[in-house]
């Protein structure tokens, strides 16, 4: 971690500020310490340069495997391909003026695939994650100056209020125990003007994630590499979805991913059954959670469920 990262970090426990013990340091990088609470005294390590306000990856032990089996996979510069950034623009709607120079937080950042994009309009990103895919995000872009990585719960996050400019989750929410309640914990982190956008689960349009539910009741309890292996299904099960007349039929017996990448199709398979928690939601239904939470200059997006929201 880079030591200024201290400046925006507060006790997740009880909002007090932090010192760092520095036990370990390479060049700029502090990679072991440890940050000590001035107010309660709570101590939470920095092991391989990432702070850890959790103990374990909980409940996305799925999310631990496949991001560190798959670090490259869907980052735009190892791919050479537009995809990521394509997707972040529709599912965010942010400019390059809403990130340039200012402190993004990206909410669920995996391996970093959105990070880069953030990174390369200009921001300064702070990456969260719940889940050990922290580690293929650091290692994919945690030594640029103006990118810091962090191991945390939504519902404990370890930030000071009012410090960011600009916070996107995309297709990470809907996996937590409550969307809604995952999200609110967002906005009291945005400056005034500061804007958020997150996407989650579309309730209509995702017919074959809905209709995986059935065979979620099964593979949710599966052992998490035998699953990620049964889901290389995809690979072949791909082309008989091409099938004319009966691709319907196939998509309905076993919604796999349509991705022509191999590699996407059984991660984006693996997504659908592995989760333990995954629910879908309404483009009316977020635009209610965010006037809720007071944003102004709500506006649904190009996709379903898109939505973005400012601070006012």
């Amino acid at each position: 971690m880079k030591e200024r990262l201290v400046q925006w970090l507060a006790c997740p426990e009880c909002g007090g500020n932090f010192t760092l013990e520095v036990t370990e340091r390479v060049s700029d990088e502090v990679k072991s310490g440890e940050l000590r609470c001035s107010r309660g005294g709570h101590r939470f390590p920095v092991m391989r340069s990432i702070p850890r306000f959790v103990e374990s990856d909980q409940y996305v032990g799925n999310f631990s495997l496949e991001w560190l089996r798959n670090r490259t996979t869907q980052i735009d510069s190892h791919t050479k391909r537009d995809d990521s950034e394509v997707t972040f623009r529709q599912k965010c709607g942010f400019r390059r003026a809403d990130l340039d120079g200012k402190l993004v937080l990206d909410v669920g950042v995996g391996t970093g695939r959105f990070l880069e994009i953030a990174k390369k309009c200009g921001g300064e990103v702070i990456g969260i994650d719940l889940s050990y895919a922290v580690e293929a995000a650091f290692a994919n872009f945690g030594k640029n100056p103006k990118v810091h990585i962090i191991q945390a719960d939504i519902f404990r996050l370890p930030f000071k209020p009012e410090i960011f400019d600009a916070i996107y989750s995309i297709g990470v929410l809907h996996h937590t125990p409550n969307t809604k309640e995952a999200f609110l914990r967002l906005p009291r982190l945005l400056k005034k003007q500061g804007k958020i956008a997150i996407w989650v689960y579309d309730y209509y349009s995702h017919l074959p994630i809905i209709m995986s539910r059935y065979y979620r009741r099964i593979t949710t309890r599966l052992p998490k590499r035998l699953l990620y292996y049964l889901c290389y299904i995809a690979i072949p099960y791909y082309y008989l979805l091409k099938v004319p007349f009966l691709r319907h039929i196939f998509r309905a017996i076993l919604p796999t991913a349509p991705w022509p990448d191999w590699r996407w199709r059984v991660l984006d398979t693996f997504d659908w059954y592995s989760p333990k928690y995954q629910w879908w939601h309404t483009d009316h239904e977020v635009f209610a959670w965010f006037e809720e939470a007071g944003l102004k200059n709500v506006r649904v997006l190009e996709l379903p469920v898109a939505i973005s929201g400012e601070k006012v």
